[in-house]
């Protein structure tokens, strides 16, 4: 099966539940991995923002601040994050959770988008 959005190829997607608040890892390839990991401000509670530490130039880890919200909180558009297979990589999640001390539910899609030379 293949999947498609516009002209976006869906590369995977699905759901994951965090274990014990612990960050989420996807390894895509053999040397490529996201990593989504969870912070909260308590000083700017209802305030969401994403921040970006390039680990490596083959890993990548996403903080996600403040996201605590049990109806869901993700990204308006999907963020681009990286080549894989000389294409486009691009992540679209949203995150639920019932509490703070609660571990968080993972929806996401990666979509593979147009070629790029050198990627």
């Amino acid at each position: 099966m293949r999947i498609t959005s516009g002209n976006y190829e869906v590369f995977d997607s699905g759901t994951v539940i965090s274990f014990e608040l612990e960050p989420v890892t996807f390894h895509l390839a053999t040397d490529l991995q996201i990593r989504l990991a969870f912070r909260d401000d308590t000083e700017k509670k209802d305030e969401h923002k994403l921040e970006f530490n390039s680990v490596s130039n083959n890993e990548l880890e996403i903080i996600l601040v403040n996201f605590n919200n049990p109806l869901g909180t993700g990204n308006t558009v999907p963020l681009q994050v990286g080549t894989l297979n000389n294409r486009l990589l691009y992540l679209n999640f949203r995150v639920y959770n019932l509490n703070i001390k609660s571990n968080k539910t993972i929806h996401y899609c990666w979509y593979l988008g147009e070629e790029v030379k050198n990627g």
